[in-house]
């Protein structure tokens, strides 16, 4: 049997996954009381009607999910730390860029992937309360 795997996701589907599961997770009118699966259905039925063309399932969004949140955390304490250390006379710049560093001290990756993702997910406080520890 041969994989049907798609390749790396694109800034767009990332922005795209992240918009739609802010719209379904924040969905006044149905509200918090959904169960995984149907969660699940829902933010791809909205992630499908902005890419209608996208082959990727349900499994595979969840499990972007899951990547994205996980450095999104990561990135979150560096800020916040390089925010609470932040020497007299720096500026948001050089919080940046020592929070980059942290990041990457204890990530072990190349470079900080998910700023598409961080910009949308420092507004919404539903995942505010998801990431921040």
């Amino acid at each position: 049997m041969t994989s049907k795997r798609k390749g790396n996701w694109t800034v767009e589907e990332d922005k795209n996954l992240y918009s739609s599961w802010v719209m379904i997770s924040e969905d006044g009118v149905v509200g918090v009381n959904q169960r995984d699966t149907r969660f699940w259905d829902r933010v791809a039925a909205q992630f499908r009607s902005n890419d209608r063309n996208t082959s990727r399932t349900i499994k595979s969004m969840a499990n972007r999910m899951c990547t994205i949140t996980k450095y999104c955390k990561c990135w979150n304490s560096a800020i916040q730390r390089a925010e609470r250390n932040q020497p007299s006379g720096t500026n948001q710049m050089d919080v940046e860029h020592m929070a980059e560093q942290l990041y990457l001290s204890e990530t072990g990756e190349k470079g900080w992937n998910f700023g598409h993702c961080w910009g949308i997910l420092k507004r919404c406080q539903k995942l505010h309360t998801v990431i921040i520890i």
